[in-house]
């Protein structure tokens, strides 16, 4: 495309062996009611006959840009993307997904209307009964307009993770210097949103579930959910909270909300800090410690504003004792309530 037809969005495909499932995605891609897109899949080391498919598809249909890559990983390969995007606008979906056909002209418009940077929308699952309730939660944003800085919309929005269900100005990721994080095999998306959120002038959220996340068992994401590899997930959620602290100490936003955020990473993790012998759960906890310590302080266990958490978060840096099933309990109770609480356990 040239400077003439600049495209209104960018929507970037990264694809990894995914021949069975990418004609399926990006004929959703290429049916858009706006039809003034680029779509820029980014093969990303594939062994199986995805690059062909990619090429015929570009063949027939000249606002599909093909990029061939070695195998570098999912931020890489959607960071490609970025680099070339020539439009305004940012999408992501991934190989296995799909959109519906309205998707980029409905959150333009609200984007436009909204004068906002960013947007999320919601999305379903398929198949559904394969999508813990959590997930169908996340899933489901509720409307809502957003301004730079809002602790709300990081935590309390359900407008992260996933990063596919959501679009950013491209003026807003080249002018922040927002790209996803190499080397991450969990929460690449988190990262990205938590500095492109705290950094947009305004996001518009839409509970429009325009996005559909086919739940495929080897998946990266969910293998985590269904394999017993609670070491490999611990230390995928630390190099996940490392980069997020990283990248808000750079853009100066560590004074934020570090009680939300201290609250919102050991949320994720306190059930299998309750599972670790004693060993283990010293090495988590030293690390944890160490780096929020370097980042916020060495008070930041008293910095949550629930009692509960504060206790969880003491015993990191005391180290005297684990955290017990009942203290995850009672931790769950205090950021969840009574209703998430007795669905994790029935």
């Amino acid at each position: 495309m040239g400077e003439a037809s600049c495209p209104k969005a960018t929507i970037v495909v990264p694809v990894y062996n995914s021949a069975r499932s990418i004609q399926r995605c990006l004929d959703s891609l290429l049916a858009q009611s706006e039809r003034s897109i680029q779509v820029v899949c980014v093969n990303d080391g594939s062994t199986d006959d995805s690059l062909n498919v990619l090429r015929q598809i570009a063949q027939a249909d000249d606002r599909v840009l093909v990029i061939d890559q070695e195998n570098a990983g999912v931020s890489c390969a959607r960071n490609a993307g970025i680099d070339v995007a020539e439009g305004e606008t940012v999408f992501f979906v991934d190989a296995d997904d799909y959109i519906d056909a309205r998707t980029v002209e409905h959150v333009l418009h609200s984007m436009e209307s909204a004068d906002a940077e960013a947007a999320v929308f919601g999305g379903v699952c398929e198949p559904a009964d394969a999508a813990p309730k959590r997930v169908q939660q996340l899933m489901s944003p509720k409307a809502g307009t957003f301004g730079a800085r809002d602790p709300q919309l990081l935590f309390h929005s359900n407008a992260q993770p996933y990063a596919c269900r959501a679009a950013f100005s491209c003026e807003l990721l080249n002018r922040e210097g927002i790209r996803f994080a190499p080397g991450l095999a969990l929460g690449e998306d988190v990262v990205f949103q938590f500095a492109a959120y705290a950094l947009a002038r305004k996001t518009v959220v839409m509970p429009d579930k325009f996005y559909h996340y086919v739940m495929e068992s080897e998946s990266a994401t969910h293998e985590f959910n269904s394999a017993e590899a609670r070491a490999k997930k611990l230390d995928a959620h630390m190099r996940m909270l490392e980069e997020v602290l990283e990248g808000w100490a750079v853009y100066g936003l560590l004074d934020l909300c570090p009680g939300e955020l201290i609250t919102w990473f050991l949320d994720l993790i306190v059930f299998d800090l309750a599972r670790l012998d004693a060993d283990d759960f010293h090495r988590v906890a030293a690390r944890v410690n160490m780096d929020l310590a370097t980042f916020l302080g060495t008070d930041w266990a008293d910095m949550p504003a629930k009692g509960a958490v504060c206790r969880v978060a003491h015993k990191f840096v005391a180290t005297t004792s684990g955290v017990s099933m009942a203290d995850a309990t009672l931790f769950y109770l205090s950021t969840r309530g009574l209703k998430a609480c007795l669905e994790r356990f029935l």
